[in-house]
């Protein structure tokens, strides 16, 4: 089997070590899917130009929903993807990879490629398509809700198993649909990969984050949740359960006074996430409240939303390092608990 390097989506030209990853699993000569694009030629002269800055030979694997039904069993495209050391799906709606590719000689292929010890990278759409099912959409709080924008759950490649699969993951704030998608899937793992950073996903061994910030790594057990953010240089390992956290980085044992009663009235907003749990880990509080709801325009209302409490477990460890070239902070095995509440608002005296 080859390596899957899982891209939280918004990859910066500029971040080699990402870049790194894929060159290292994928090989130069790199066949780009831009099938989750709505503007598949822009999305290829974006990403070739950034492949060849950083050092690849690109190939457009130019597959569409409009010209699949010809282009997916091509024998010229089949040619092409033998040629080609590894492949990257870009960005996009992973519904239109799934949709275009499913059934195909394509995507056949890319699985013999990929069962051979072909590299598979992707970003954003390209993360999601990895995972079977996929999340296919929902925002956090309305999936909890069970009202709007919920979960959906639709097949995908499979590439990567018994484990869910989020991208953008603290930057648009979707630790809700992912707790959602691991209960429904039935699994006990999911794992958010941030915008700019990697989690590379190798067949056998401990699972590395590459890039700017965290992969969010979400645990269920029979007792609690459990959530941790790693950072550039740790590693998971599934086959142990264990996180190896980069020697770089030193456990924080001096609590800050300063950093007390901890509260977010917007626990699925953009890296509040990291914001709340990096903080909790130095405070001596052993817990930190999250709320999220809609408010309303009048000058009274009642709302449903939830509350999430962060809590120290036994387990818990916070991890402090240099800043550069990712983020500072590791969190390992903080305790989550979310329930829906109601929330009256009344005007003050």
């Amino acid at each position: 089997m080859g390596t899957v390097v899982l891209i939280g989506g918004a990859l910066q030209a500029d971040n080699r070590a990402v870049f790194a990853s894929i060159l290292e699993h994928c090989g130069p000569r790199i066949g780009i899917f831009t099938t989750a694009s709505s503007h598949p030629a822009q999305s290829w002269e974006g990403n070739a130009a950034m492949f060849r800055a950083q050092g690849f030979d690109p190939q457009h694997i130019g597959i569409t929903l409009e010209n699949a039904a010809s282009l997916a069993h091509d024998p010229a495209v089949l040619r092409q993807m033998e040629s080609c050391s590894g492949f990257f799906f870009a960005g996009g709606d992973q519904r239109r990879i799934t949709q275009a590719l499913q059934g195909t000689p394509v995507l056949a292929l890319l699985r013999r490629r990929f069962t051979e010890g072909a590299g598979v990278a992707g970003s954003s759409a390209g993360t999601a398509v990895m995972a079977d099912p996929m999340i296919a959409g929902g925002s956090s709080l309305d999936t909890w809700l069970g009202e709007g924008d919920t979960l959906s759950l639709q097949p995908g490649l499979g590439l990567v198993r018994k484990v869910q699969v989020d991208q953008h993951f603290l930057a648009w704030g979707r630790f809700g649909r992912l707790m959602r998608a691991v209960e429904q899937v039935g699994v006990e793992l999911g794992v958010g990969v941030d915008e700019n950073t990697a989690l590379v996903v190798p067949e056998r061994g401990p699972w590395e984050v590459v890039g700017a910030s965290h992969v969010a790594f979400l645990e269920r057990t029979p007792a609690l949740w459990q959530v941790s953010l790693l950072a550039q240089g740790d590693c998971y390992d599934p086959a142990l359960g264990e996180f190896l956290i980069h020697l770089g980085r030193s456990p924080m044992t001096e609590p800050d006074p300063e950093l007390k009663n901890l509260v977010s009235t917007d626990v699925f907003g953009p890296r509040i996430l990291p914001w709340l749990l990096t903080r909790l880990v130095q405070s001596p509080d052993p817990a930190a409240l999250g709320l999220s709801f809609r408010a309303g325009l009048e000058d009274s209302f009642s709302a449903r939303g939830v509350r999430v409490r962060f809590f120290k477990s036994p387990e818990t460890r916070g991890y402090d390092g240099p800043s550069a070239p990712g983020a500072r902070y590791s969190v390992v095995r903080v305790g989550l608990a979310l329930e829906a509440i109601q929330v009256h608002v009344e005007p003050g005296a």
